[in-house]
Parts: C-alpha cells; structure tokens; sequence
C-alpha cells in the first residue's frame, strides 16, 4: 500500500495519526508522507492539522508545520511556521518567534534560522549589528557561515578593506573558507 486515508485513529511506527489523516508509504513500506486530519505531535514537535509532515526512512520527523510556538532545542520557533529536521534528528531549520541571541549572535525574529547537522549556525539574519571574525556586519541583514564558522557571505555595515581591497557598505560580500572575497559586486571603485 503506497497512500491511503484513515477510517479511524490508528498508531503508526508509534504516531498516533487521527481518522481522515491520509499517510503515505515508501517502497519499503516505512511511514514517508502524510496529510494529517488534526493537530500531532511528532516527536514533542506539535504539527498542524490539515498540513503535511515528511519522514526519514528511520520514522524521524524530516518537516513538519507548526501548530503553535514551540521551544525546539532551546529555540522559541514561530507558530505557523516549518521546521525541518537533519536525518540525525538535530533540527535544520525553523523561524524564530522571537529576537534571540544564540552561539553568541543577535539572530532577528521572523527570518529562518538555519543549523548544520552538528548544531552550529549556517544561515540566519542579523538583529543588530555585529562584527564576525573582524567582518562588520549589517543589522537586518542575512548572514551564511561555513562550518569551519567562518562567515560565507554577509553585507557589511562600514566600507572594509580586506587583503588591500575596499568593499562598499551594504553590498554582499561571499567568501572562501580561508576569508578570501569570492563576490566583488561590493568592490568600491576609485
């Protein structure tokens, strides 16, 4: 059986799905995609109703729709809104409810926040201004690292001078894991 929609309430790979969900298998016969008839919870992530959840082969939560604001490692994320997880269950991706400082960053509210599989940031947008591994960086704006943690791209807040070259403020700069300006679209001319 690939899909079908449930005549009454039943547990599946210990989810208990409402009557009217329509869950879909893989080839495998393992829990993949489901249209879910009521609110679930789903590994303490309380997904809303009349919305669709995906599963990693193993049964883990892969995204879901968020009900109401949920703490989920430690991070309020916005009701409403999707959450997505890594195959090893550490969360990937959510929007946060609130202004937050996390890993020592003013992270913004209402923007994505993104995390490697290891828990450390990859992706969000600024609340205030801030300065990362010497790069002056732009409040509102958004901000990728590489997983060594050094900044991938930023918009920076100040003209900068690196390796002898300026770059204008408030212009995308993308760099190479080494700090090395990939982008030169912010290049100041003279």
């Amino acid at each position: 059986m690939k899909r079908c929609a449930l005549s009454g309430d039943h547990v599946i790979q210990g989810i208990l799905f409402r009557t009217d969900s329509i869950v879909g298998f893989d080839e495998n016969g393992k829990l993949w995609r489901c249209n879910i008839s009521q609110e679930t919870v789903i590994g303490a992530i309380p997904c809303k109703a009349k919305t669709e959840v995906e599963f990693y082969p193993d049964g883990r939560l892969l995204m879901g729709i968020l009900s109401k604001e949920t703490m989920i490692d430690g991070l309020p994320a916005k009701a409403d809104t999707m959450a997505l997880f890594h195959a090893n269950g550490n969360l990937f991706k959510c929007t946060l409810a609130h202004n937050i400082i996390t890993q020592g960053i003013p992270v913004k509210a209402g923007a994505d926040l993104c995390f490697f599989e290891n828990k450390k940031l990859s992706a969000f947008d600024l609340s205030e201004n801030i300065s990362l591994k010497a790069i002056p960086c732009l409040e509102g704006t958004r901000v990728w690292l590489h997983k060594n943690g050094e900044p991938a791209g930023c918009t920076p807040s100040r003209d900068i001078n690196i390796h002898g070259v300026t770059y204008t403020k408030g212009r995308l700069l993308v760099f190479r894991e080494n700090g090395s300006v990939i982008d030169v679209r912010g290049r100041k001319t003279e």
